[in-house]
């Protein structure tokens, strides 16, 4: 189980890397598009290359995203079971050992009586 949250964390923080490259490259290109519209010039067809490369890159991102939410959905419901078995047994055992305790002790009872 440890060895799947390590991996979704790793996932998760290179998603973050990647959003955060994503935000400094939008601030950039939406600099560059808001000094070429001050200066009334046409907005050069590589800064529209860049634009769309962009939203390509953010499109990657979000099916990453959305890979890492079914991962961690998975190891959620995997964590859950086995908290759940985990529970199931400690009631078992307990009702076992309740049992053999209570049964320990009538079992004295009736030898000293």
């Amino acid at each position: 189980m440890e060895p799947a949250v390590e991996k979704l964390e790793i996932l998760f923080g290179k998603a973050e890397s990647e959003l955060a490259t994503l935000s400094c490259k939008v601030d950039q290109e939406y600099t560059a598009l808001a000094s070429a519209q001050r200066s009334n010039s046409q907005v050069p067809s590589g800064l529209i290359r860049n634009v769309q490369n962009l939203r390509s890159e953010l499109n990657q991102v979000s099916v990453e995203v959305l890979e890492f939410q079914k991962q961690q959905q998975a190891v959620m419901l995997s964590m859950q079971a086995q908290l759940n078995t985990l529970c199931s047994q400690f009631d078992d055992l307990s009702s076992l050992t309740g049992q053999a305790a209570v049964d320990e002790g009538s079992g004295k009872e009736k030898a000293s009586k």
